[in-house]
């Protein structure tokens, strides 16, 4: 009797065990097949859909069960100028994470170079390398364009649209690796970065802009200034209207590369890794596409190696109560972006392409090109070409009540 209990502790020890290779062996090959099958060239559609599912957005996948189709092409290779990577090589090594998720002791280039997805903080590292990925000491929003402004496009449910123009400086005046003086703007060893936002089309808006200076105490909320051209007057903002819509679009002020709140404002967690699809090398700026949809006519798209990134609100009261990026493992850059409203239900889906840039040193980068946002909600959506010039050499002078107050109606800084 207890050789044949043996003998079936035996058997189903010796089942359950080949059950689990089975499957685990089963699982292992689907990864490699769904690799194997995007290769360069394939393409992907209505009739293979289940090839790209969790590589993609929800609603873009439900684009192509409905008869969207696109090429796989080579996977692009980035990387980040010398000057950044040297950054990186002579300061990481002192970065720490202080008690409540602020960066300690960064001076410039990638503060988290190596990532070990089993550190419990990980994800707040990864935001971090997001923060801090290489974006040049400054640059000009616009400035890679042949019209030196942002084009957005909003549409509506109904296929209409509507364009504004407008352009961006920012200046990282603390991290800064390629000009002088580095690594720091005397004066400003506490500023993290200074954004100025001028709208100079259509005309009932143009001349309006935006002044943002980010503090690096994290306990010191940004200050945010509105310049109203028809007023002449410069209103000040509350960090809760960081939240509100740019109008006729469906971004806000922290949809900024799907993501501009303050580091320290959030909660993260790292949900995994994955396979992506994206496009680091967009043919055409800004892509081709049919009047009144977002998605491109002929881009192509790649695979890259992805984290999964959850952020949530420490404030209940912030507009998205739960927003996921997809941060590619080289740039640190977002690739996907979701969001979902207090319900739990899908309800924004932001997509970024990318487009190469050549600095002043004649150094390649990869920079952002043309990215949509999807409100699946409400069915209108927001297509914007934002493609950048880097290193310009913008002075902190730019960034004041001065400038704002200097605008004219056209949208020009006088």
């Amino acid at each position: 009797m207890k050789l044949i209990q043996h003998s079936n502790r035996f058997t189903t020890t010796t089942c359950g065990l080949l059950l689990f290779l089975v499957l685990w062996s089963s699982f292992a090959l689907l990864g490699r097949a769904a690799e194997v099958d995007l290769k360069p060239g394939d393409t992907v559609g209505p009739h293979n859909w289940e090839k790209i599912k969790g590589m993609v957005g929800e609603n873009f996948l439900n684009r192509v069960k409905q008869g969207y189709r696109f090429t796989i092409k080579t996977p692009t290779r980035y990387q980040a100028p010398k000057e950044y990577l040297q950054a990186t090589k002579r300061y990481s090594g002192r970065v720490q994470l202080g008690p409540n998720g602020e960066l300690i002791n960064h001076v410039a280039g990638l503060p988290f170079p190596d990532i070990d997805p089993s550190d419990p903080r990980a994800g707040q590292k990864i935001a971090w390398n997001f923060y801090w990925r290489w974006q040049g000491d400054d640059f000009k929003g616009g400035g890679g364009t042949e019209t030196g402004k942002m084009i957005r496009s909003s549409i509506e449910k109904d296929g209409s649209e509507r364009r504004a123009d407008f352009y961006s400086y920012f200046m990282f005046p603390r991290t800064r690796v390629s000009l002088e003086p580095k690594p720091v703007f005397p004066g400003y060893e506490h500023v993290d970065s200074l954004q100025l936002r001028v709208d100079s089309y259509p005309r009932d808006s143009s001349g309006g802009a935006t002044l943002e200076i980010r503090y690096s105490d994290p306990k010191r909320p940004d200050d945010l200034y509105l310049y109203i051209p028809s007023l002449r007057r410069v209103r000040r903002l509350t960090t809760t209207q960081r939240c509100q819509t740019l109008a006729p679009s469906e971004f806000n002020l922290d949809d900024i590369d799907f993501f501009r709140g303050k580091i320290t404002d959030f909660n993260y967690k790292l949900l995994g890794e994955r396979k992506a699809l994206t496009n680091y090398a967009q043919e055409r700026v800004p892509y081709r596409r049919n009047h009144g949809d977002y998605l491109p006519l002929d881009e192509k798209f790649e695979i890259q190696d992805v984290y999964v990134l959850e952020i949530t609100p420490k404030d209940a009261a912030y507009c998205y109560p739960k927003k996921v990026l997809w941060i590619d493992k080289t740039a640190w850059e977002t690739t996907w972006g979701m969001t979902w409203d207090r319900r739990g239900d899908y309800w924004k889906e932001f997509v970024l392409f990318r487009i190469p840039a050549r600095l002043p040193d004649s150094q390649i980068v990869w920079q952002q090109g043309t990215g949509y946002v999807i409100n699946v909600q409400n069915g209108r959506s927001t297509v914007i070409t934002a493609s950048r010039q880097f290193n310009i050499g913008l002075s902190p002078d730019l960034f004041t009540f001065a400038t704002l107050q200097s605008i004219n109606r056209l949208g020009e800084i006088r």
